[in-house]
């Protein structure tokens, strides 16, 4: 928060970021540290307590087998894991097979490493509490989450949450600022501690890579500060020649000079798990202990999770207040615009009616007088009309004349807090005007809309002073940590309260709507603005209600999947499968325009990858069309049949058939059986797991309708029926049917080891692609993340198929389609607009993935295009 940072301090925090945290060479000593060679699996290096925790010093276990050490079953599975080509992170073994010395439960991790296996050991903690239950610990941790009131209080039950789970003494949410630097929002400590609350951090005490690796790795454990940490031996990796990359290790040794700081602020034990925004590092849950403590092996991967469900319900939160500050300044600006119709002079209208600009975008926080602070101006034409603080009329022509130069790189919008920083004059206005946001309205002449907000002089409390010392030592200067944490007070001027982001979108919003609507100056537009009003609210509204109802449904998911899920691996199988099964009703939907859904669409849309099959999926029944909700219902109700059977049913064997018929009744109800044959003999479940509720239940609660399941030792029969209140259209049409395809299960000839060009401007979309090509041994061309790039590579590159997004950063990727076609190479658009109505006519037809989607959808999709490409075939 200090104005500039002195030439001498910049170099010296250089100094701290290139400290190689990541290859510190050593491990925390309570753990062992085994690096097997991905092939062979021959021990490579070793570190730690190996003689206590798997029955051999370090030296009897370098260059070896590990036949002696492990079982035929373990060296099996530990095979298994070093041909995972995804296995970068630490898997957490939490129920332990690998038991070595006297048969003793060990907690074991394993990634892989530059195709090494790095397996990591520690003892367990088999009198935790949630040992036996882990799901139960993330239950009680996001506990009251919904009904949070604020982003505060928010914070303030996570902080009290993990402390409750972890036992630590002190828990704190640190927040990142925009200038680097940390800001302790929330905390949860023990009486007699000093709060750290509201206490700021400088940028210099979490150095980049260190920041950079919190990104990589949600979780880092420090068990105690004062130890000698267990070297790798040997020190460099005998088949690269190189240090071990510790980045993901859990045992990975701490910076001294992190360990230093640590000591000198008393704290014994530590424990950050990373919170992550958009992915970006957001803040970290800081955890310490003025005592040693070994966090259990099961609690940190409940804490690594609770870390991952707090990133997303903080950015819901964040996004709900946007969305609820975009709704109201919406208002706002259909009454600025329909009061404009009626006034020739824009400026006059904007600044002297009700509402104006400022009560649009406010200038500051209400003074104790009941006034706005700040002001705004509308410059036109070289004309000035002005309302509240500003600068003279004089020092905002100069200013518009700067911004008519700066602004010709930006959207037409432009905003700082700190104006003087970047425009020097602004220091002698500082007082009205230390902050700046300004929508230019045109180039010729320059027009623009400036909103002031006046100089905030703040007080901010460090935790000691942010310039850290100097000290000479033998490598040379270095920043030492300081051994001060008083509070340290700063006076920071020239700065203004920041601009939101609703509020850059509202500055944005208005100017789209200036250019429409004022500068034209179309009478019809008065007319035609009053009706945008009425549907805009309507369409707002609805947008609301559709967007709570499907978050609160999400929230239920993942609340019941939660509960019944016996490991955290099926919690988010059986969470990503409902999600994906509400996403094709909700496409489905929205290409009807939410008038409703066919039942035969609905079934072959949710049994489509069966009914590919060889008399797998029978379906037959009368033509009608499901209301929204009762297709929604019905939607996860196929799911969970359809998952059942795939996992214990008649279509988890080749000669299995499901057979799915419907018709409508007498009284116009429609009534539908789901009959399962040719598959293992069933026996009826023991408990009524959520999947069996939610098929009885749901239909009953959500339509009216009824859902009866019987377990016949032949097949699972479920009878379902739908009040004719569940249907939008019903009609004596042609019978529909969707006969059983004849012949075997297509398989396709694809080129060897097939090159894809990825199209795609989404980095965590790119790298489950990038993922499912390494794993199918697939060479990945690209990806091209901009339409410029995808030119090039569509024109000049080498490759058997293509992936298109179709919306690269606001530009469609027609122009790239259209090379590949004209090429013959085959291609398919990925993309989650509604399909009818988006692509040019001569794209009419191409293969669309619509998402969210499945990696086995995009596998099958595109060796299907590939094998009809090589045959010559049409896809």
């Amino acid at each position: 928060m200090t104005d500039s940072i002195p030439a001498r301090d910049q170099v010296d925090l250089t100094n701290c970021d290139r400290e190689p945290i990541h290859i510190p060479g050593a491990i925390l000593p309570h753990g062992a540290m085994l690096v097997l060679d991905g092939t062979s699996l021959r021990v490579l290096q070793a570190a730690g307590d190996t003689e206590s925790l798997l029955g051999r010093p370090v030296s009897a276990l370098l260059s070896r087998p590990l036949d002696d050490l492990f079982s035929s079953e373990q060296i099996n599975r530990l095979r298994a894991l070093s041909l995972e080509p995804d296995l970068v992170k630490p898997r957490h073994l939490l129920d332990p097979a690998l038991r070595i010395a006297g048969g003793a439960p060990l907690d074991a991790s394993a990634h892989r490493v530059e195709g090494d296996l790095v397996l990591e050991f520690e003892a367990p903690a088999t009198d935790d509490a949630f040992i036996t239950d882990p799901l139960a610990a993330v239950q009680l941790m996001v506990e009251g989450f919904s009904a949070a009131p604020s982003l505060f209080l928010l914070c303030q039950m996570a902080t009290a949450s993990v402390r409750r789970v972890a036992q630590y003494d002190r828990v704190m949410i640190y927040r990142f600022m925009p200038d680097g630097s940390g800001w302790v929002i929330a905390e949860s400590r023990a009486p007699e501690l000093e709060p750290f609350l509201e206490l700021h951090y400088p940028a210099a005490d979490i150095p980049q890579q260190a920041r950079a690796l919190y990104l990589r790795s949600w979780l880092r454990l420090i068990t105690q500060v004062d130890y000698d940490p267990a070297p790798l031996t040997p020190e460099l990796n005998p088949r690269t020649d190189k240090p071990l990359d510790m980045s993901h290790a859990i045992l990975r040794d701490v910076s001294p000079i992190h360990r230093e700081y640590l000591r000198n602020m008393g704290i014994n034990a530590s424990m950050s798990i990373s919170i992550i925004v958009a992915g970006k590092l957001w803040g970290l849950i800081a955890c310490h202990n003025d005592s040693p403590r070994r966090l259990p092996r099961h609690l940190r991967a409940v804490c690594e999770l609770f870390g991952s469900m707090f990133s997303l319900q903080l950015e819901a939160r964040e996004r709900s207040e946007q969305f609820e500050a975009r709704l109201a300044s919406r208002k706002i600006l259909q009454e600025l615009m329909l009061n404009l119709a009626g006034v020739e002079d824009y400026a006059y209208g904007l600044t002297q009616q009700t509402p104006n600009l400022l009560d649009y975008i406010h200038g500051g926080d209400i003074a104790l007088d009941g006034q706005r602070g700040g002001g705004v101006a509308v410059r036109v034409e070289g004309a000035t009309t002005s309302l509240g603080a500003t600068p003279d009329k004089a020092q905002i022509t100069a200013l518009t004349e700067w911004l008519t130069s700066y602004m010709t790189e930006t959207e037409g919008v432009f905003a700082t807090d700190r104006l003087s920083e970047i425009y020097p004059p602004a220091r002698d206005f500082a007082d009205v005007a230390s902050g700046l946001l300004v929508i230019a309205v045109s180039r010729d002449p320059s027009d623009f809309i400036l909103w002031f907000r006046p100089e905030l002089v703040e007080t901010a409390l460090w935790a000691g002073d942010p310039e850290k010392p100097m000290i000479s030592g033998p490598n040379g200067d270095r920043l030492s940590p300081r051994k001060s944490f008083e509070v340290w007070k700063q006076t920071v001027r020239n700065r203004a309260l920041p601009w939101t982001v609703a509020e850059v979108d509202s500055a944005f919003d208005l100017r789209v709507s200036l250019l429409q609507v004022v500068l034209r100056r179309i009478e019809a537009a008065s007319q035609e603005r009053v009706k945008a009003h009425e549907r805009d609210k309507l369409l707002m509204a609805e947008l609301d209600h559709r967007v709570k109802n499907t978050l609160a449904n999400i929230q239920a998911l993942v609340t019941q999947s939660s509960r019944n899920a016996a490991s955290l691996t099926g919690f988010v199988e059986g969470l990503d499968r409902r999600i994906h099964s509400m996403a094709k009703a909700h496409s489905l939907l929205t290409q009807s325009r939410w008038a409703g859904v066919s039942i035969e669409g609905l079934l072959t849309e949710e049994l489509g990858s069966y009914i590919q099959g060889s008399g797998v999926v029978h379906l037959e029944g009368d033509d009608a069309v499901l209301t929204p909700k009762s297709a929604l219902s019905l939607s996860l109700t196929l799911h969970e049949l359809a998952t059942n059977a795939a996992k214990f049913g008649s279509l988890s064997r080749t000669e299995g058939q499901v057979s799915v018929l419907w018709r409508l009744a007498d009284d116009g109800s429609l009534i539908l059986t789901w009959r399962e044959t040719g598959g293992p003999h069933v026996v009826p479940p023991t408990r009524r797991g959520f999947g069996s509720g939610l098929i009885e239940r749901a239909l009953a609660m959500e339509t009216g309708g009824k859902a009866t399941i019987d377990y016949a030792p032949t097949g699972v029969v479920c009878e379902i029926m739908l009040p004719k209140s569940a249907l939008v259209e019903i009609g004596d049409r042609t019978l529909m049917r969707v006969e059983p395809s004849e012949g075997p299960v297509l398989t396709y000839e694809i080129p060897d080891k097939p090159r894809l060009l990825i199209v795609e401007d989404s980095y965590l979309v790119i790298l489950t692609l990038e993922a499912m090509c390494e794993e199918l041994s697939w060479t990945v061309v690209g990806p091209a993340t901009r339409l410029d790039e995808a030119i090039t590579l569509a024109q000049t590159g080498t490759f058997d198929a293509a992936l298109l997004d179709v919306n690269l950063d606001g530009e469609m990727s027609w122009d790239v389609a259209g090379i590949l076609k004209d090429r013959g190479i085959p291609f398919a658009f990925s993309t989650g607009y509604d399909q009818a109505n988006i692509f040019p006519d001569h794209l009419v037809g191409s293969p669309i993935l619509a998402k969210p989607y499945s990696m086995v959808e995009v596998e099958s999709r595109l060796r299907r295009m590939m094998s009809h490409n090589a045959s010559g075939e049409t896809a």
